[in-house]
């Protein structure tokens, strides 16, 4: 089991024994600074047979910090998540979790339930009171002026049907090109979001794609994440002050160079 999840992971998690069974740490932080991790825990009645839960902290943390399950909205979004990632909410326990699983379901369940454990933090961004940043919408313009008549550009939308955990802000398809996913950076979820699209496409469903994070400025993210960035992404290039190389970059990875598109 260990050796499957480490290579569903790309190597970006702890696996460590415990009682219940195993404790998963990943490399992915929430808000508070804390790893993201979760519990592979057997199950006592059925040899062979494990569920995966969070520890219980992480809907108390959303809460402490101000987020409103309460409300019509929230809670109709809380439970579509919980189903599109196959996991249920104990609200005694305070706990998510998966139904039983087979160990060889676990590698791909791990991954649907890490991909729910940072989309869940997103409640968190949307109850903090911030100005829209311009960012996002310029720098969408500008890709998609470099991108007229030479490639067709879709926004928030999957890659594909296997790859709709997480969704893009952009994404490129030139012909005979290998599509890109780009993502705008303007903190450090959304370029965890990157790095787990780009390991989900390479090692669970097997996709040939690009995923770029295009930072917003240079320090929207702490040196261990953009060095994992940088070493997983096909591109991480900066944006602000640099704006025009920025989106060349971009055209380069979707495009190829110059002299690949001439042939």
């Amino acid at each position: 089991m260990k050796e499957a999840l480490c290579q569903a992971f790309c190597g970006d998690l702890k696996l460590t024994d415990v009682p219940v069974g195993y404790a998963v740490t990943t490399t992915f932080r929430r808000d508070d600074g804390d790893s993201v991790a979760f519990y592979i825990v057997r199950d006592k009645t059925r040899p062979g047979s494990y569920r995966i839960e969070d520890d219980g902290t992480t809907i108390p943390f959303l809460e402490a910090s101000g987020v409103d399950f309460g409300t019509e909205a929230r809670s109709d979004a809380f439970s579509s998540l919980l189903d599109s990632h196959g996991v249920e909410f104990d609200e005694d326990d305070m706990l998510l979790h998966t139904a039983v699983l087979r160990e060889a379901e676990l590698p791909k369940a791990a991954m649907r339930f890490l991909s729910l454990m940072l989309r869940i933090n997103d409640f968190l961004l949307l109850t903090k009171d911030k100005v829209a940043s311009t960012f996002k919408e310029d720098a969408a313009a500008r890709i998609l002026e470099k991108m007229e008549g030479k490639a067709v550009v879709i926004q928030d939308a999957p890659v594909s049907a296997s790859l709709s955990d997480t969704i893009p802000d952009m994404v490129i398809r030139a012909q005979n090109r290998v599509p890109v996913a780009v993502f705008f950076g303007s903190s450090p979820q959304r370029v965890n979001d990157a790095i787990f699209l780009q390991m989900q496409a390479l090692y669970e469903v097997h996709e040939d794609v690009q995923v770029i994070a295009l930072l917003e400025r240079e320090n929207v993210i702490g040196h261990d994440l953009r060095r994992r960035a940088a070493n997983r992404l096909a591109a991480l290039p900066i944006y602000k002050g640099d704006e025009p190389t920025a989106i060349s970059r971009i055209e380069r990875e979707a495009l190829g160079s110059a002299q690949e598109t001439r042939h």
